[in-house]
């Protein structure tokens, strides 16, 4: 696979090749240099193209999955790796909290800021390795992959994900319906924006958004100044008019090494200040909708070569479907499919990248209710809630062994019932009795 100690200058030496050759040629031939590059890296995406697998019957025991990132995400594929025999090796920075908890074998990162030759280390012990979240740098995972490290999903696909302006102007080639939308790099750009849309916009950073954090509502010129000024670090940003929308929506696609490509049905989702708080299934939406969905969901994950979970989040306005945003991950709208689904969404995203047979996606229920549990304050003490929140039958609670943070996500609650507002009903109820509340509030 190549030595460690070349990662920490491959990055520096590539990059200065590049800067020295545009500062001492000419116009012409920088441009023949830049036409040169563009080429050798078509061949490089060429020569790597198609996924690699894992070859079954080389193996002499079963495949070990490495997982980068030990939040909730990592928790819960290690539970899917457990039923089915597969061992689980946890690449986990020093303040994450969920998954190390329960890890037979973890690795820690040395800092916050991690280094190419320690995921090198994790990923030779690891047959295949894949991913709580996708911030993750892409270069680093890009060279693995030139040393024979099977990263799934790859630096092409989470180099889309994790940039939200170049995930926009990629699905606007790929002719899908999108929200109104500029990619600004300056305060009057997007002042104008909102001038000829209409206040308030929507400010999203083009990179360090996840889960809710990195979606900025701005009423004004001087709110635009501060919100530019606080994060100019992650420029550009994708500006949106701030849309008054009918419902919001997911679709799960997992797609293997093999090809194979499923498509979960779509589930209605609620946010709130940018973070998904309940999630229904069936989504109550018509049945034309429903298949456009899943048929972009399944288009999208094809196009862009994605293995493993792709969840594709999107706008519902004047009864027509707009793609929000994607994660090539298993995602919080997808929760649900544990107890809801023949096969859960972790469990398929672990068969993708072994490159296993994918299982059956259908409903295994009538309807379905997840509720996010979200911590209430700095010092809330959910413990002795949780007997009194288990007594709400056909429920099931998922706590992620967080420490609470107001605002915080720290766990979910899914009901199963015959109807989604009972299913709801049920879910909100646990919720609120984890929460010490006597009831719901509307």
């Amino acid at each position: 696979m190549g030595s460690v100690t070349g990662l920490y200058t491959i990055f520096s030496i590539s990059v200065t090749k590049v800067l020295v050759s545009r500062q001492n040629t000419p116009t012409d031939q920088r441009k023949m240099s830049i036409q040169q590059e563009k080429r050798t890296q078509d061949s490089e995406n060429r020569s790597n193209s198609g996924p690699k697998m894992i070859d079954w019957n080389k193996l002499t025991k079963l495949p070990t999955v490495g997982i980068i990132g030990g939040g909730q995400l990592a928790q819960m594929l290690y539970q899917s790796a457990i039923s089915l025999g597969i061992d689980a090796h946890l690449f986990a920075s020093a303040t994450d909290e969920a998954a190390p908890k329960y890890f037979r074998d973890i690795t820690r990162a040395s800092s916050e800021s991690w280094t190419p030759p320690e995921i090198y280390h994790f990923a030779q012990k690891c047959d295949v390795v894949t991913f709580d979240h996708e911030l993750v740098s892409p270069n680093i995972v890009r060279e693995l992959e030139k040393r024979g490290c099977l990263m799934l999903p790859t630096a092409a696909t989470l180099e889309l994900s994790a940039n939200k302006a170049n995930q926009r102007q990629r699905l606007s080639q790929l002719g899908h319906a999108l929200p109104p939308f500029q990619i600004c790099n300056t305060v009057a750009e997007i002042t104008s924006f909102g001038d000829r849309f209409g206040w308030p916009i929507v400010v999203k950073p083009s990179t360090g958004g996840y889960d809710g954090r990195g979606v900025f509502p701005v009423f004004d010129e001087a709110e635009t100044t501060t919100v530019f000024n606080n994060l100019n670090a992650h420029l550009p940003f994708v500006v949106e008019p701030q849309l008054e929308l009918e419902a919001e929506g997911s679709v799960i696609a997992v797609r293997s090494t093999a090809g194979e490509c499923v498509t979960y049905p779509m589930v209605k989702t609620v946010q709130h200040e940018g973070m998904c708080r309940e999630v229904t299934s069936p989504g109550d939406f018509p049945a034309a909708i429903t298949e456009e969905a899943q048929r972009i969901a399944e288009n999208l994950a094809n196009d862009l070569d994605v293995v493993g979970a792709l969840a594709v989040e999107f706008f519902i306005l004047d009864g027509k479907l707009m793609v929000n945003e994607l994660a090539p991950r298993p995602h919080n709208t997808g929760h649900i499919t544990i107890e809801a689904n023949v096969t859960s969404q972790f469990e398929n995203h672990l068969r993708a990248v072994l490159g296993l047979p994918l299982g059956s996606t259908a409903l295994r229920v009538p309807a379905a209710a997840t509720v996010n549990l979200i911590a209430n304050s700095n010092s809330q003490n959910i413990a002795p809630h949780v007997p009194n929140a288990l007594e709400i039958k056909g429920t099931s609670l998922h706590l992620y062994s967080k420490s609470a943070r107001k605002g915080r996500k720290i766990g979910h609650v899914t009901a199963t019932a015959d109807s989604v507002e009972e299913a709801l009903n049920r879910a909100r109820q646990t919720v609120d009795r984890l929460s010490g509340l006597e009831a719901f509030e509307e």
